[in-house]
């Protein structure tokens, strides 16, 4: 049976250039160790192979075989099938090379100190697929957030496990150093979860799922950490933003024309609030005559906009028609209530926003003209040679955000921390997180949510 292999998204290079700043951080933050050894792939154990038998397939030495996979280094490890093997790259200098001698026997060896916080991550981290690239994005910020408490003197330890969609993750939890760890990153897949979830909890781990899944384990599992938020939970909060903040104004509603559009949920639900509070509200059409359009604005309140859809082509018709209705009336006071796709037009549209005092609900704010963001931005290409993927969230910066929420909460809280708003240790730089406890016996979801201002 030929064997499979799941190459890793450019860990070679990553490895490389993330050393040099590891090798300085050891020489001063913790005890001297060997660097890490190129992983050129991952091997699927089948029946009846041995790790011999692995080794003189792929051309490298036991030993090699042996410091890529800690597990094997183990009294009693037996090779099993299903188990995810790290074959490493071979180093010819050392075939011919005489046996390293034996250090002097000591009295007394030192310890390693003690982790401040073992992080562990369960995720698809490969190169055949947009979730493996997107995942190995996310796991990138983790290293710089990780990089970053190391400076700050704190000694972390990170776990990586690579978790592809068809991976059975017992095989996984099989590792030793999977019941180390505080926290546990992952994992992608819902089928997954539920297995993850009950070794946390046998094993007293957090376990943070940072992206979305279906099912409701949070509500029966205390260990999990549930980043993701509905749709449905998402378009509540939006409409709790709007009459919490605008409900003394003249709400506009623009139709589009948009057949494709995801908002009417958002649209809708927020028109059946206004008509419980009894409060008056106006549709209208961007392809409505300027003298049919203005009527539905007031020139004694300020008006809030809402289109019904997300769409750049459609969102650059609306700003038009409200730039021909305030230049023929410019004592109108225009505001726009928008959606979180609105970040990835701030090229095109900035000034606009800021003209017209938009508000954007949403769970991040990818804001890049942070000071913070940008050095983030130019620190991620230096290390991995590409920039960020264009998606939104960015995934390196919510990798770094959640493993900075995260590793500072318990180092300082320890079995106290919840993850609750009283417990921030800091600011985010795009995801903010915040948790509420799941009834009596479940878990925590996170309830963060924000109203960003362009002004």
């Amino acid at each position: 049976m030929q064997s499979k292999y799941v190459f890793l998204y450019n860990f070679t290079r990553m490895l490389h250039k993330l050393s040099i700043i590891l090798l300085f951080l050891a020489t001063y933050l913790m005890p001297s160790t060997a660097l890490a050894q190129k992983i050129l792939s991952i091997h699927k154990a089948d029946k009846k192979e041995t790790v011999f038998g692995i080794a003189k397939q792929y051309g490298v030495t036991i030993d090699e075989l042996r410091n890529a996979n800690p597990a094997m280094r183990e009294d009693g490890f037996v090779l099993k099938k299903g188990m995810m093997v790290n074959i490493p790259e071979h180093n010819p200098a050392l075939d011919n090379a005489a046996p390293a001698a034996k250090p002097a026997p000591t009295k007394q060896v030192a310890k390693a100190a003690r982790p401040d916080i073992t992080i562990g991550v369960m995720l698809p981290l490969h190169n055949i697929n947009g979730d493996g690239r997107r995942m190995a994005e996310y796991y990138r910020g983790m290293l710089m957030a990780v990089a970053e408490l190391k400076r700050g003197g704190k000694n972390v330890v990170v776990n990586t496990w690579n978790v592809p969609e068809e991976a059975d993750i017992r095989t996984t939890l099989l590792d030793k150093k999977a019941a180390e760890c505080d926290v546990i990153f992952g994992p992608l897949y819902t089928k997954q979860v539920r297995h993850l979830a009950d070794f946390c909890m046998n094993n007293n781990i957090r376990l943070a799922i940072p992206f979305s899944i279906t099912g409701d384990d949070v509500a029966t599992c205390p260990q999990i950490y549930q980043v993701y938020q509905t749709p449905a939970e998402l378009t509540a909060a939006a409409i709790e933003q709007f009459t919490a903040n605008f409900m003394d104004c003249n709400p506009v509603f623009i139709d589009c024309n948009d057949p494709n559009s995801r908002k009417g949920d958002f649209t809708f639900g927020l028109r059946k609030v206004l008509e419980g509070n009894n409060k008056k509200y106006f549709i209208t059409n961007v392809n409505n005559s300027l003298e049919s359009f203005a009527k539905a604005f007031s020139v004694n309140h300020r008006n809030v906009v809402v289109i019904n859809t997300g769409r750049s082509p459609e969102l650059g018709m609306v700003l038009k028609k409200l730039d021909e209705l305030t230049a023929a009336a410019p004592q109108l006071k225009v505001t726009l209530f928008g959606y979180n796709e609105w970040f990835m037009y701030t090229g095109i549209y900035m000034d606009k926003f800021r003209k017209y005092d938009a508000y954007v609900p949403t769970t991040y704010n990818y804001d890049n003209t942070s000071l913070k963001v940008r050095q983030m931005e130019v620190d991620y290409r230096q290390l991995f040679g590409a920039p960020m993927q264009q998606a939104l969230p960015r995934f390196a910066l919510t990798g770094y955000d959640q493993t900075m929420f995260f590793a500072k909460g318990i180092m300082k809280y320890g079995k106290a921390f919840n993850g609750s708003k009283t417990q921030a240790t800091g600011t985010p730089i795009q995801t903010p997180l915040q948790f509420e406890k799941v009834g009596k016996n479940g878990g925590y979801k996170n309830k963060s949510f924000m109203l960003v201002h362009f002004q």
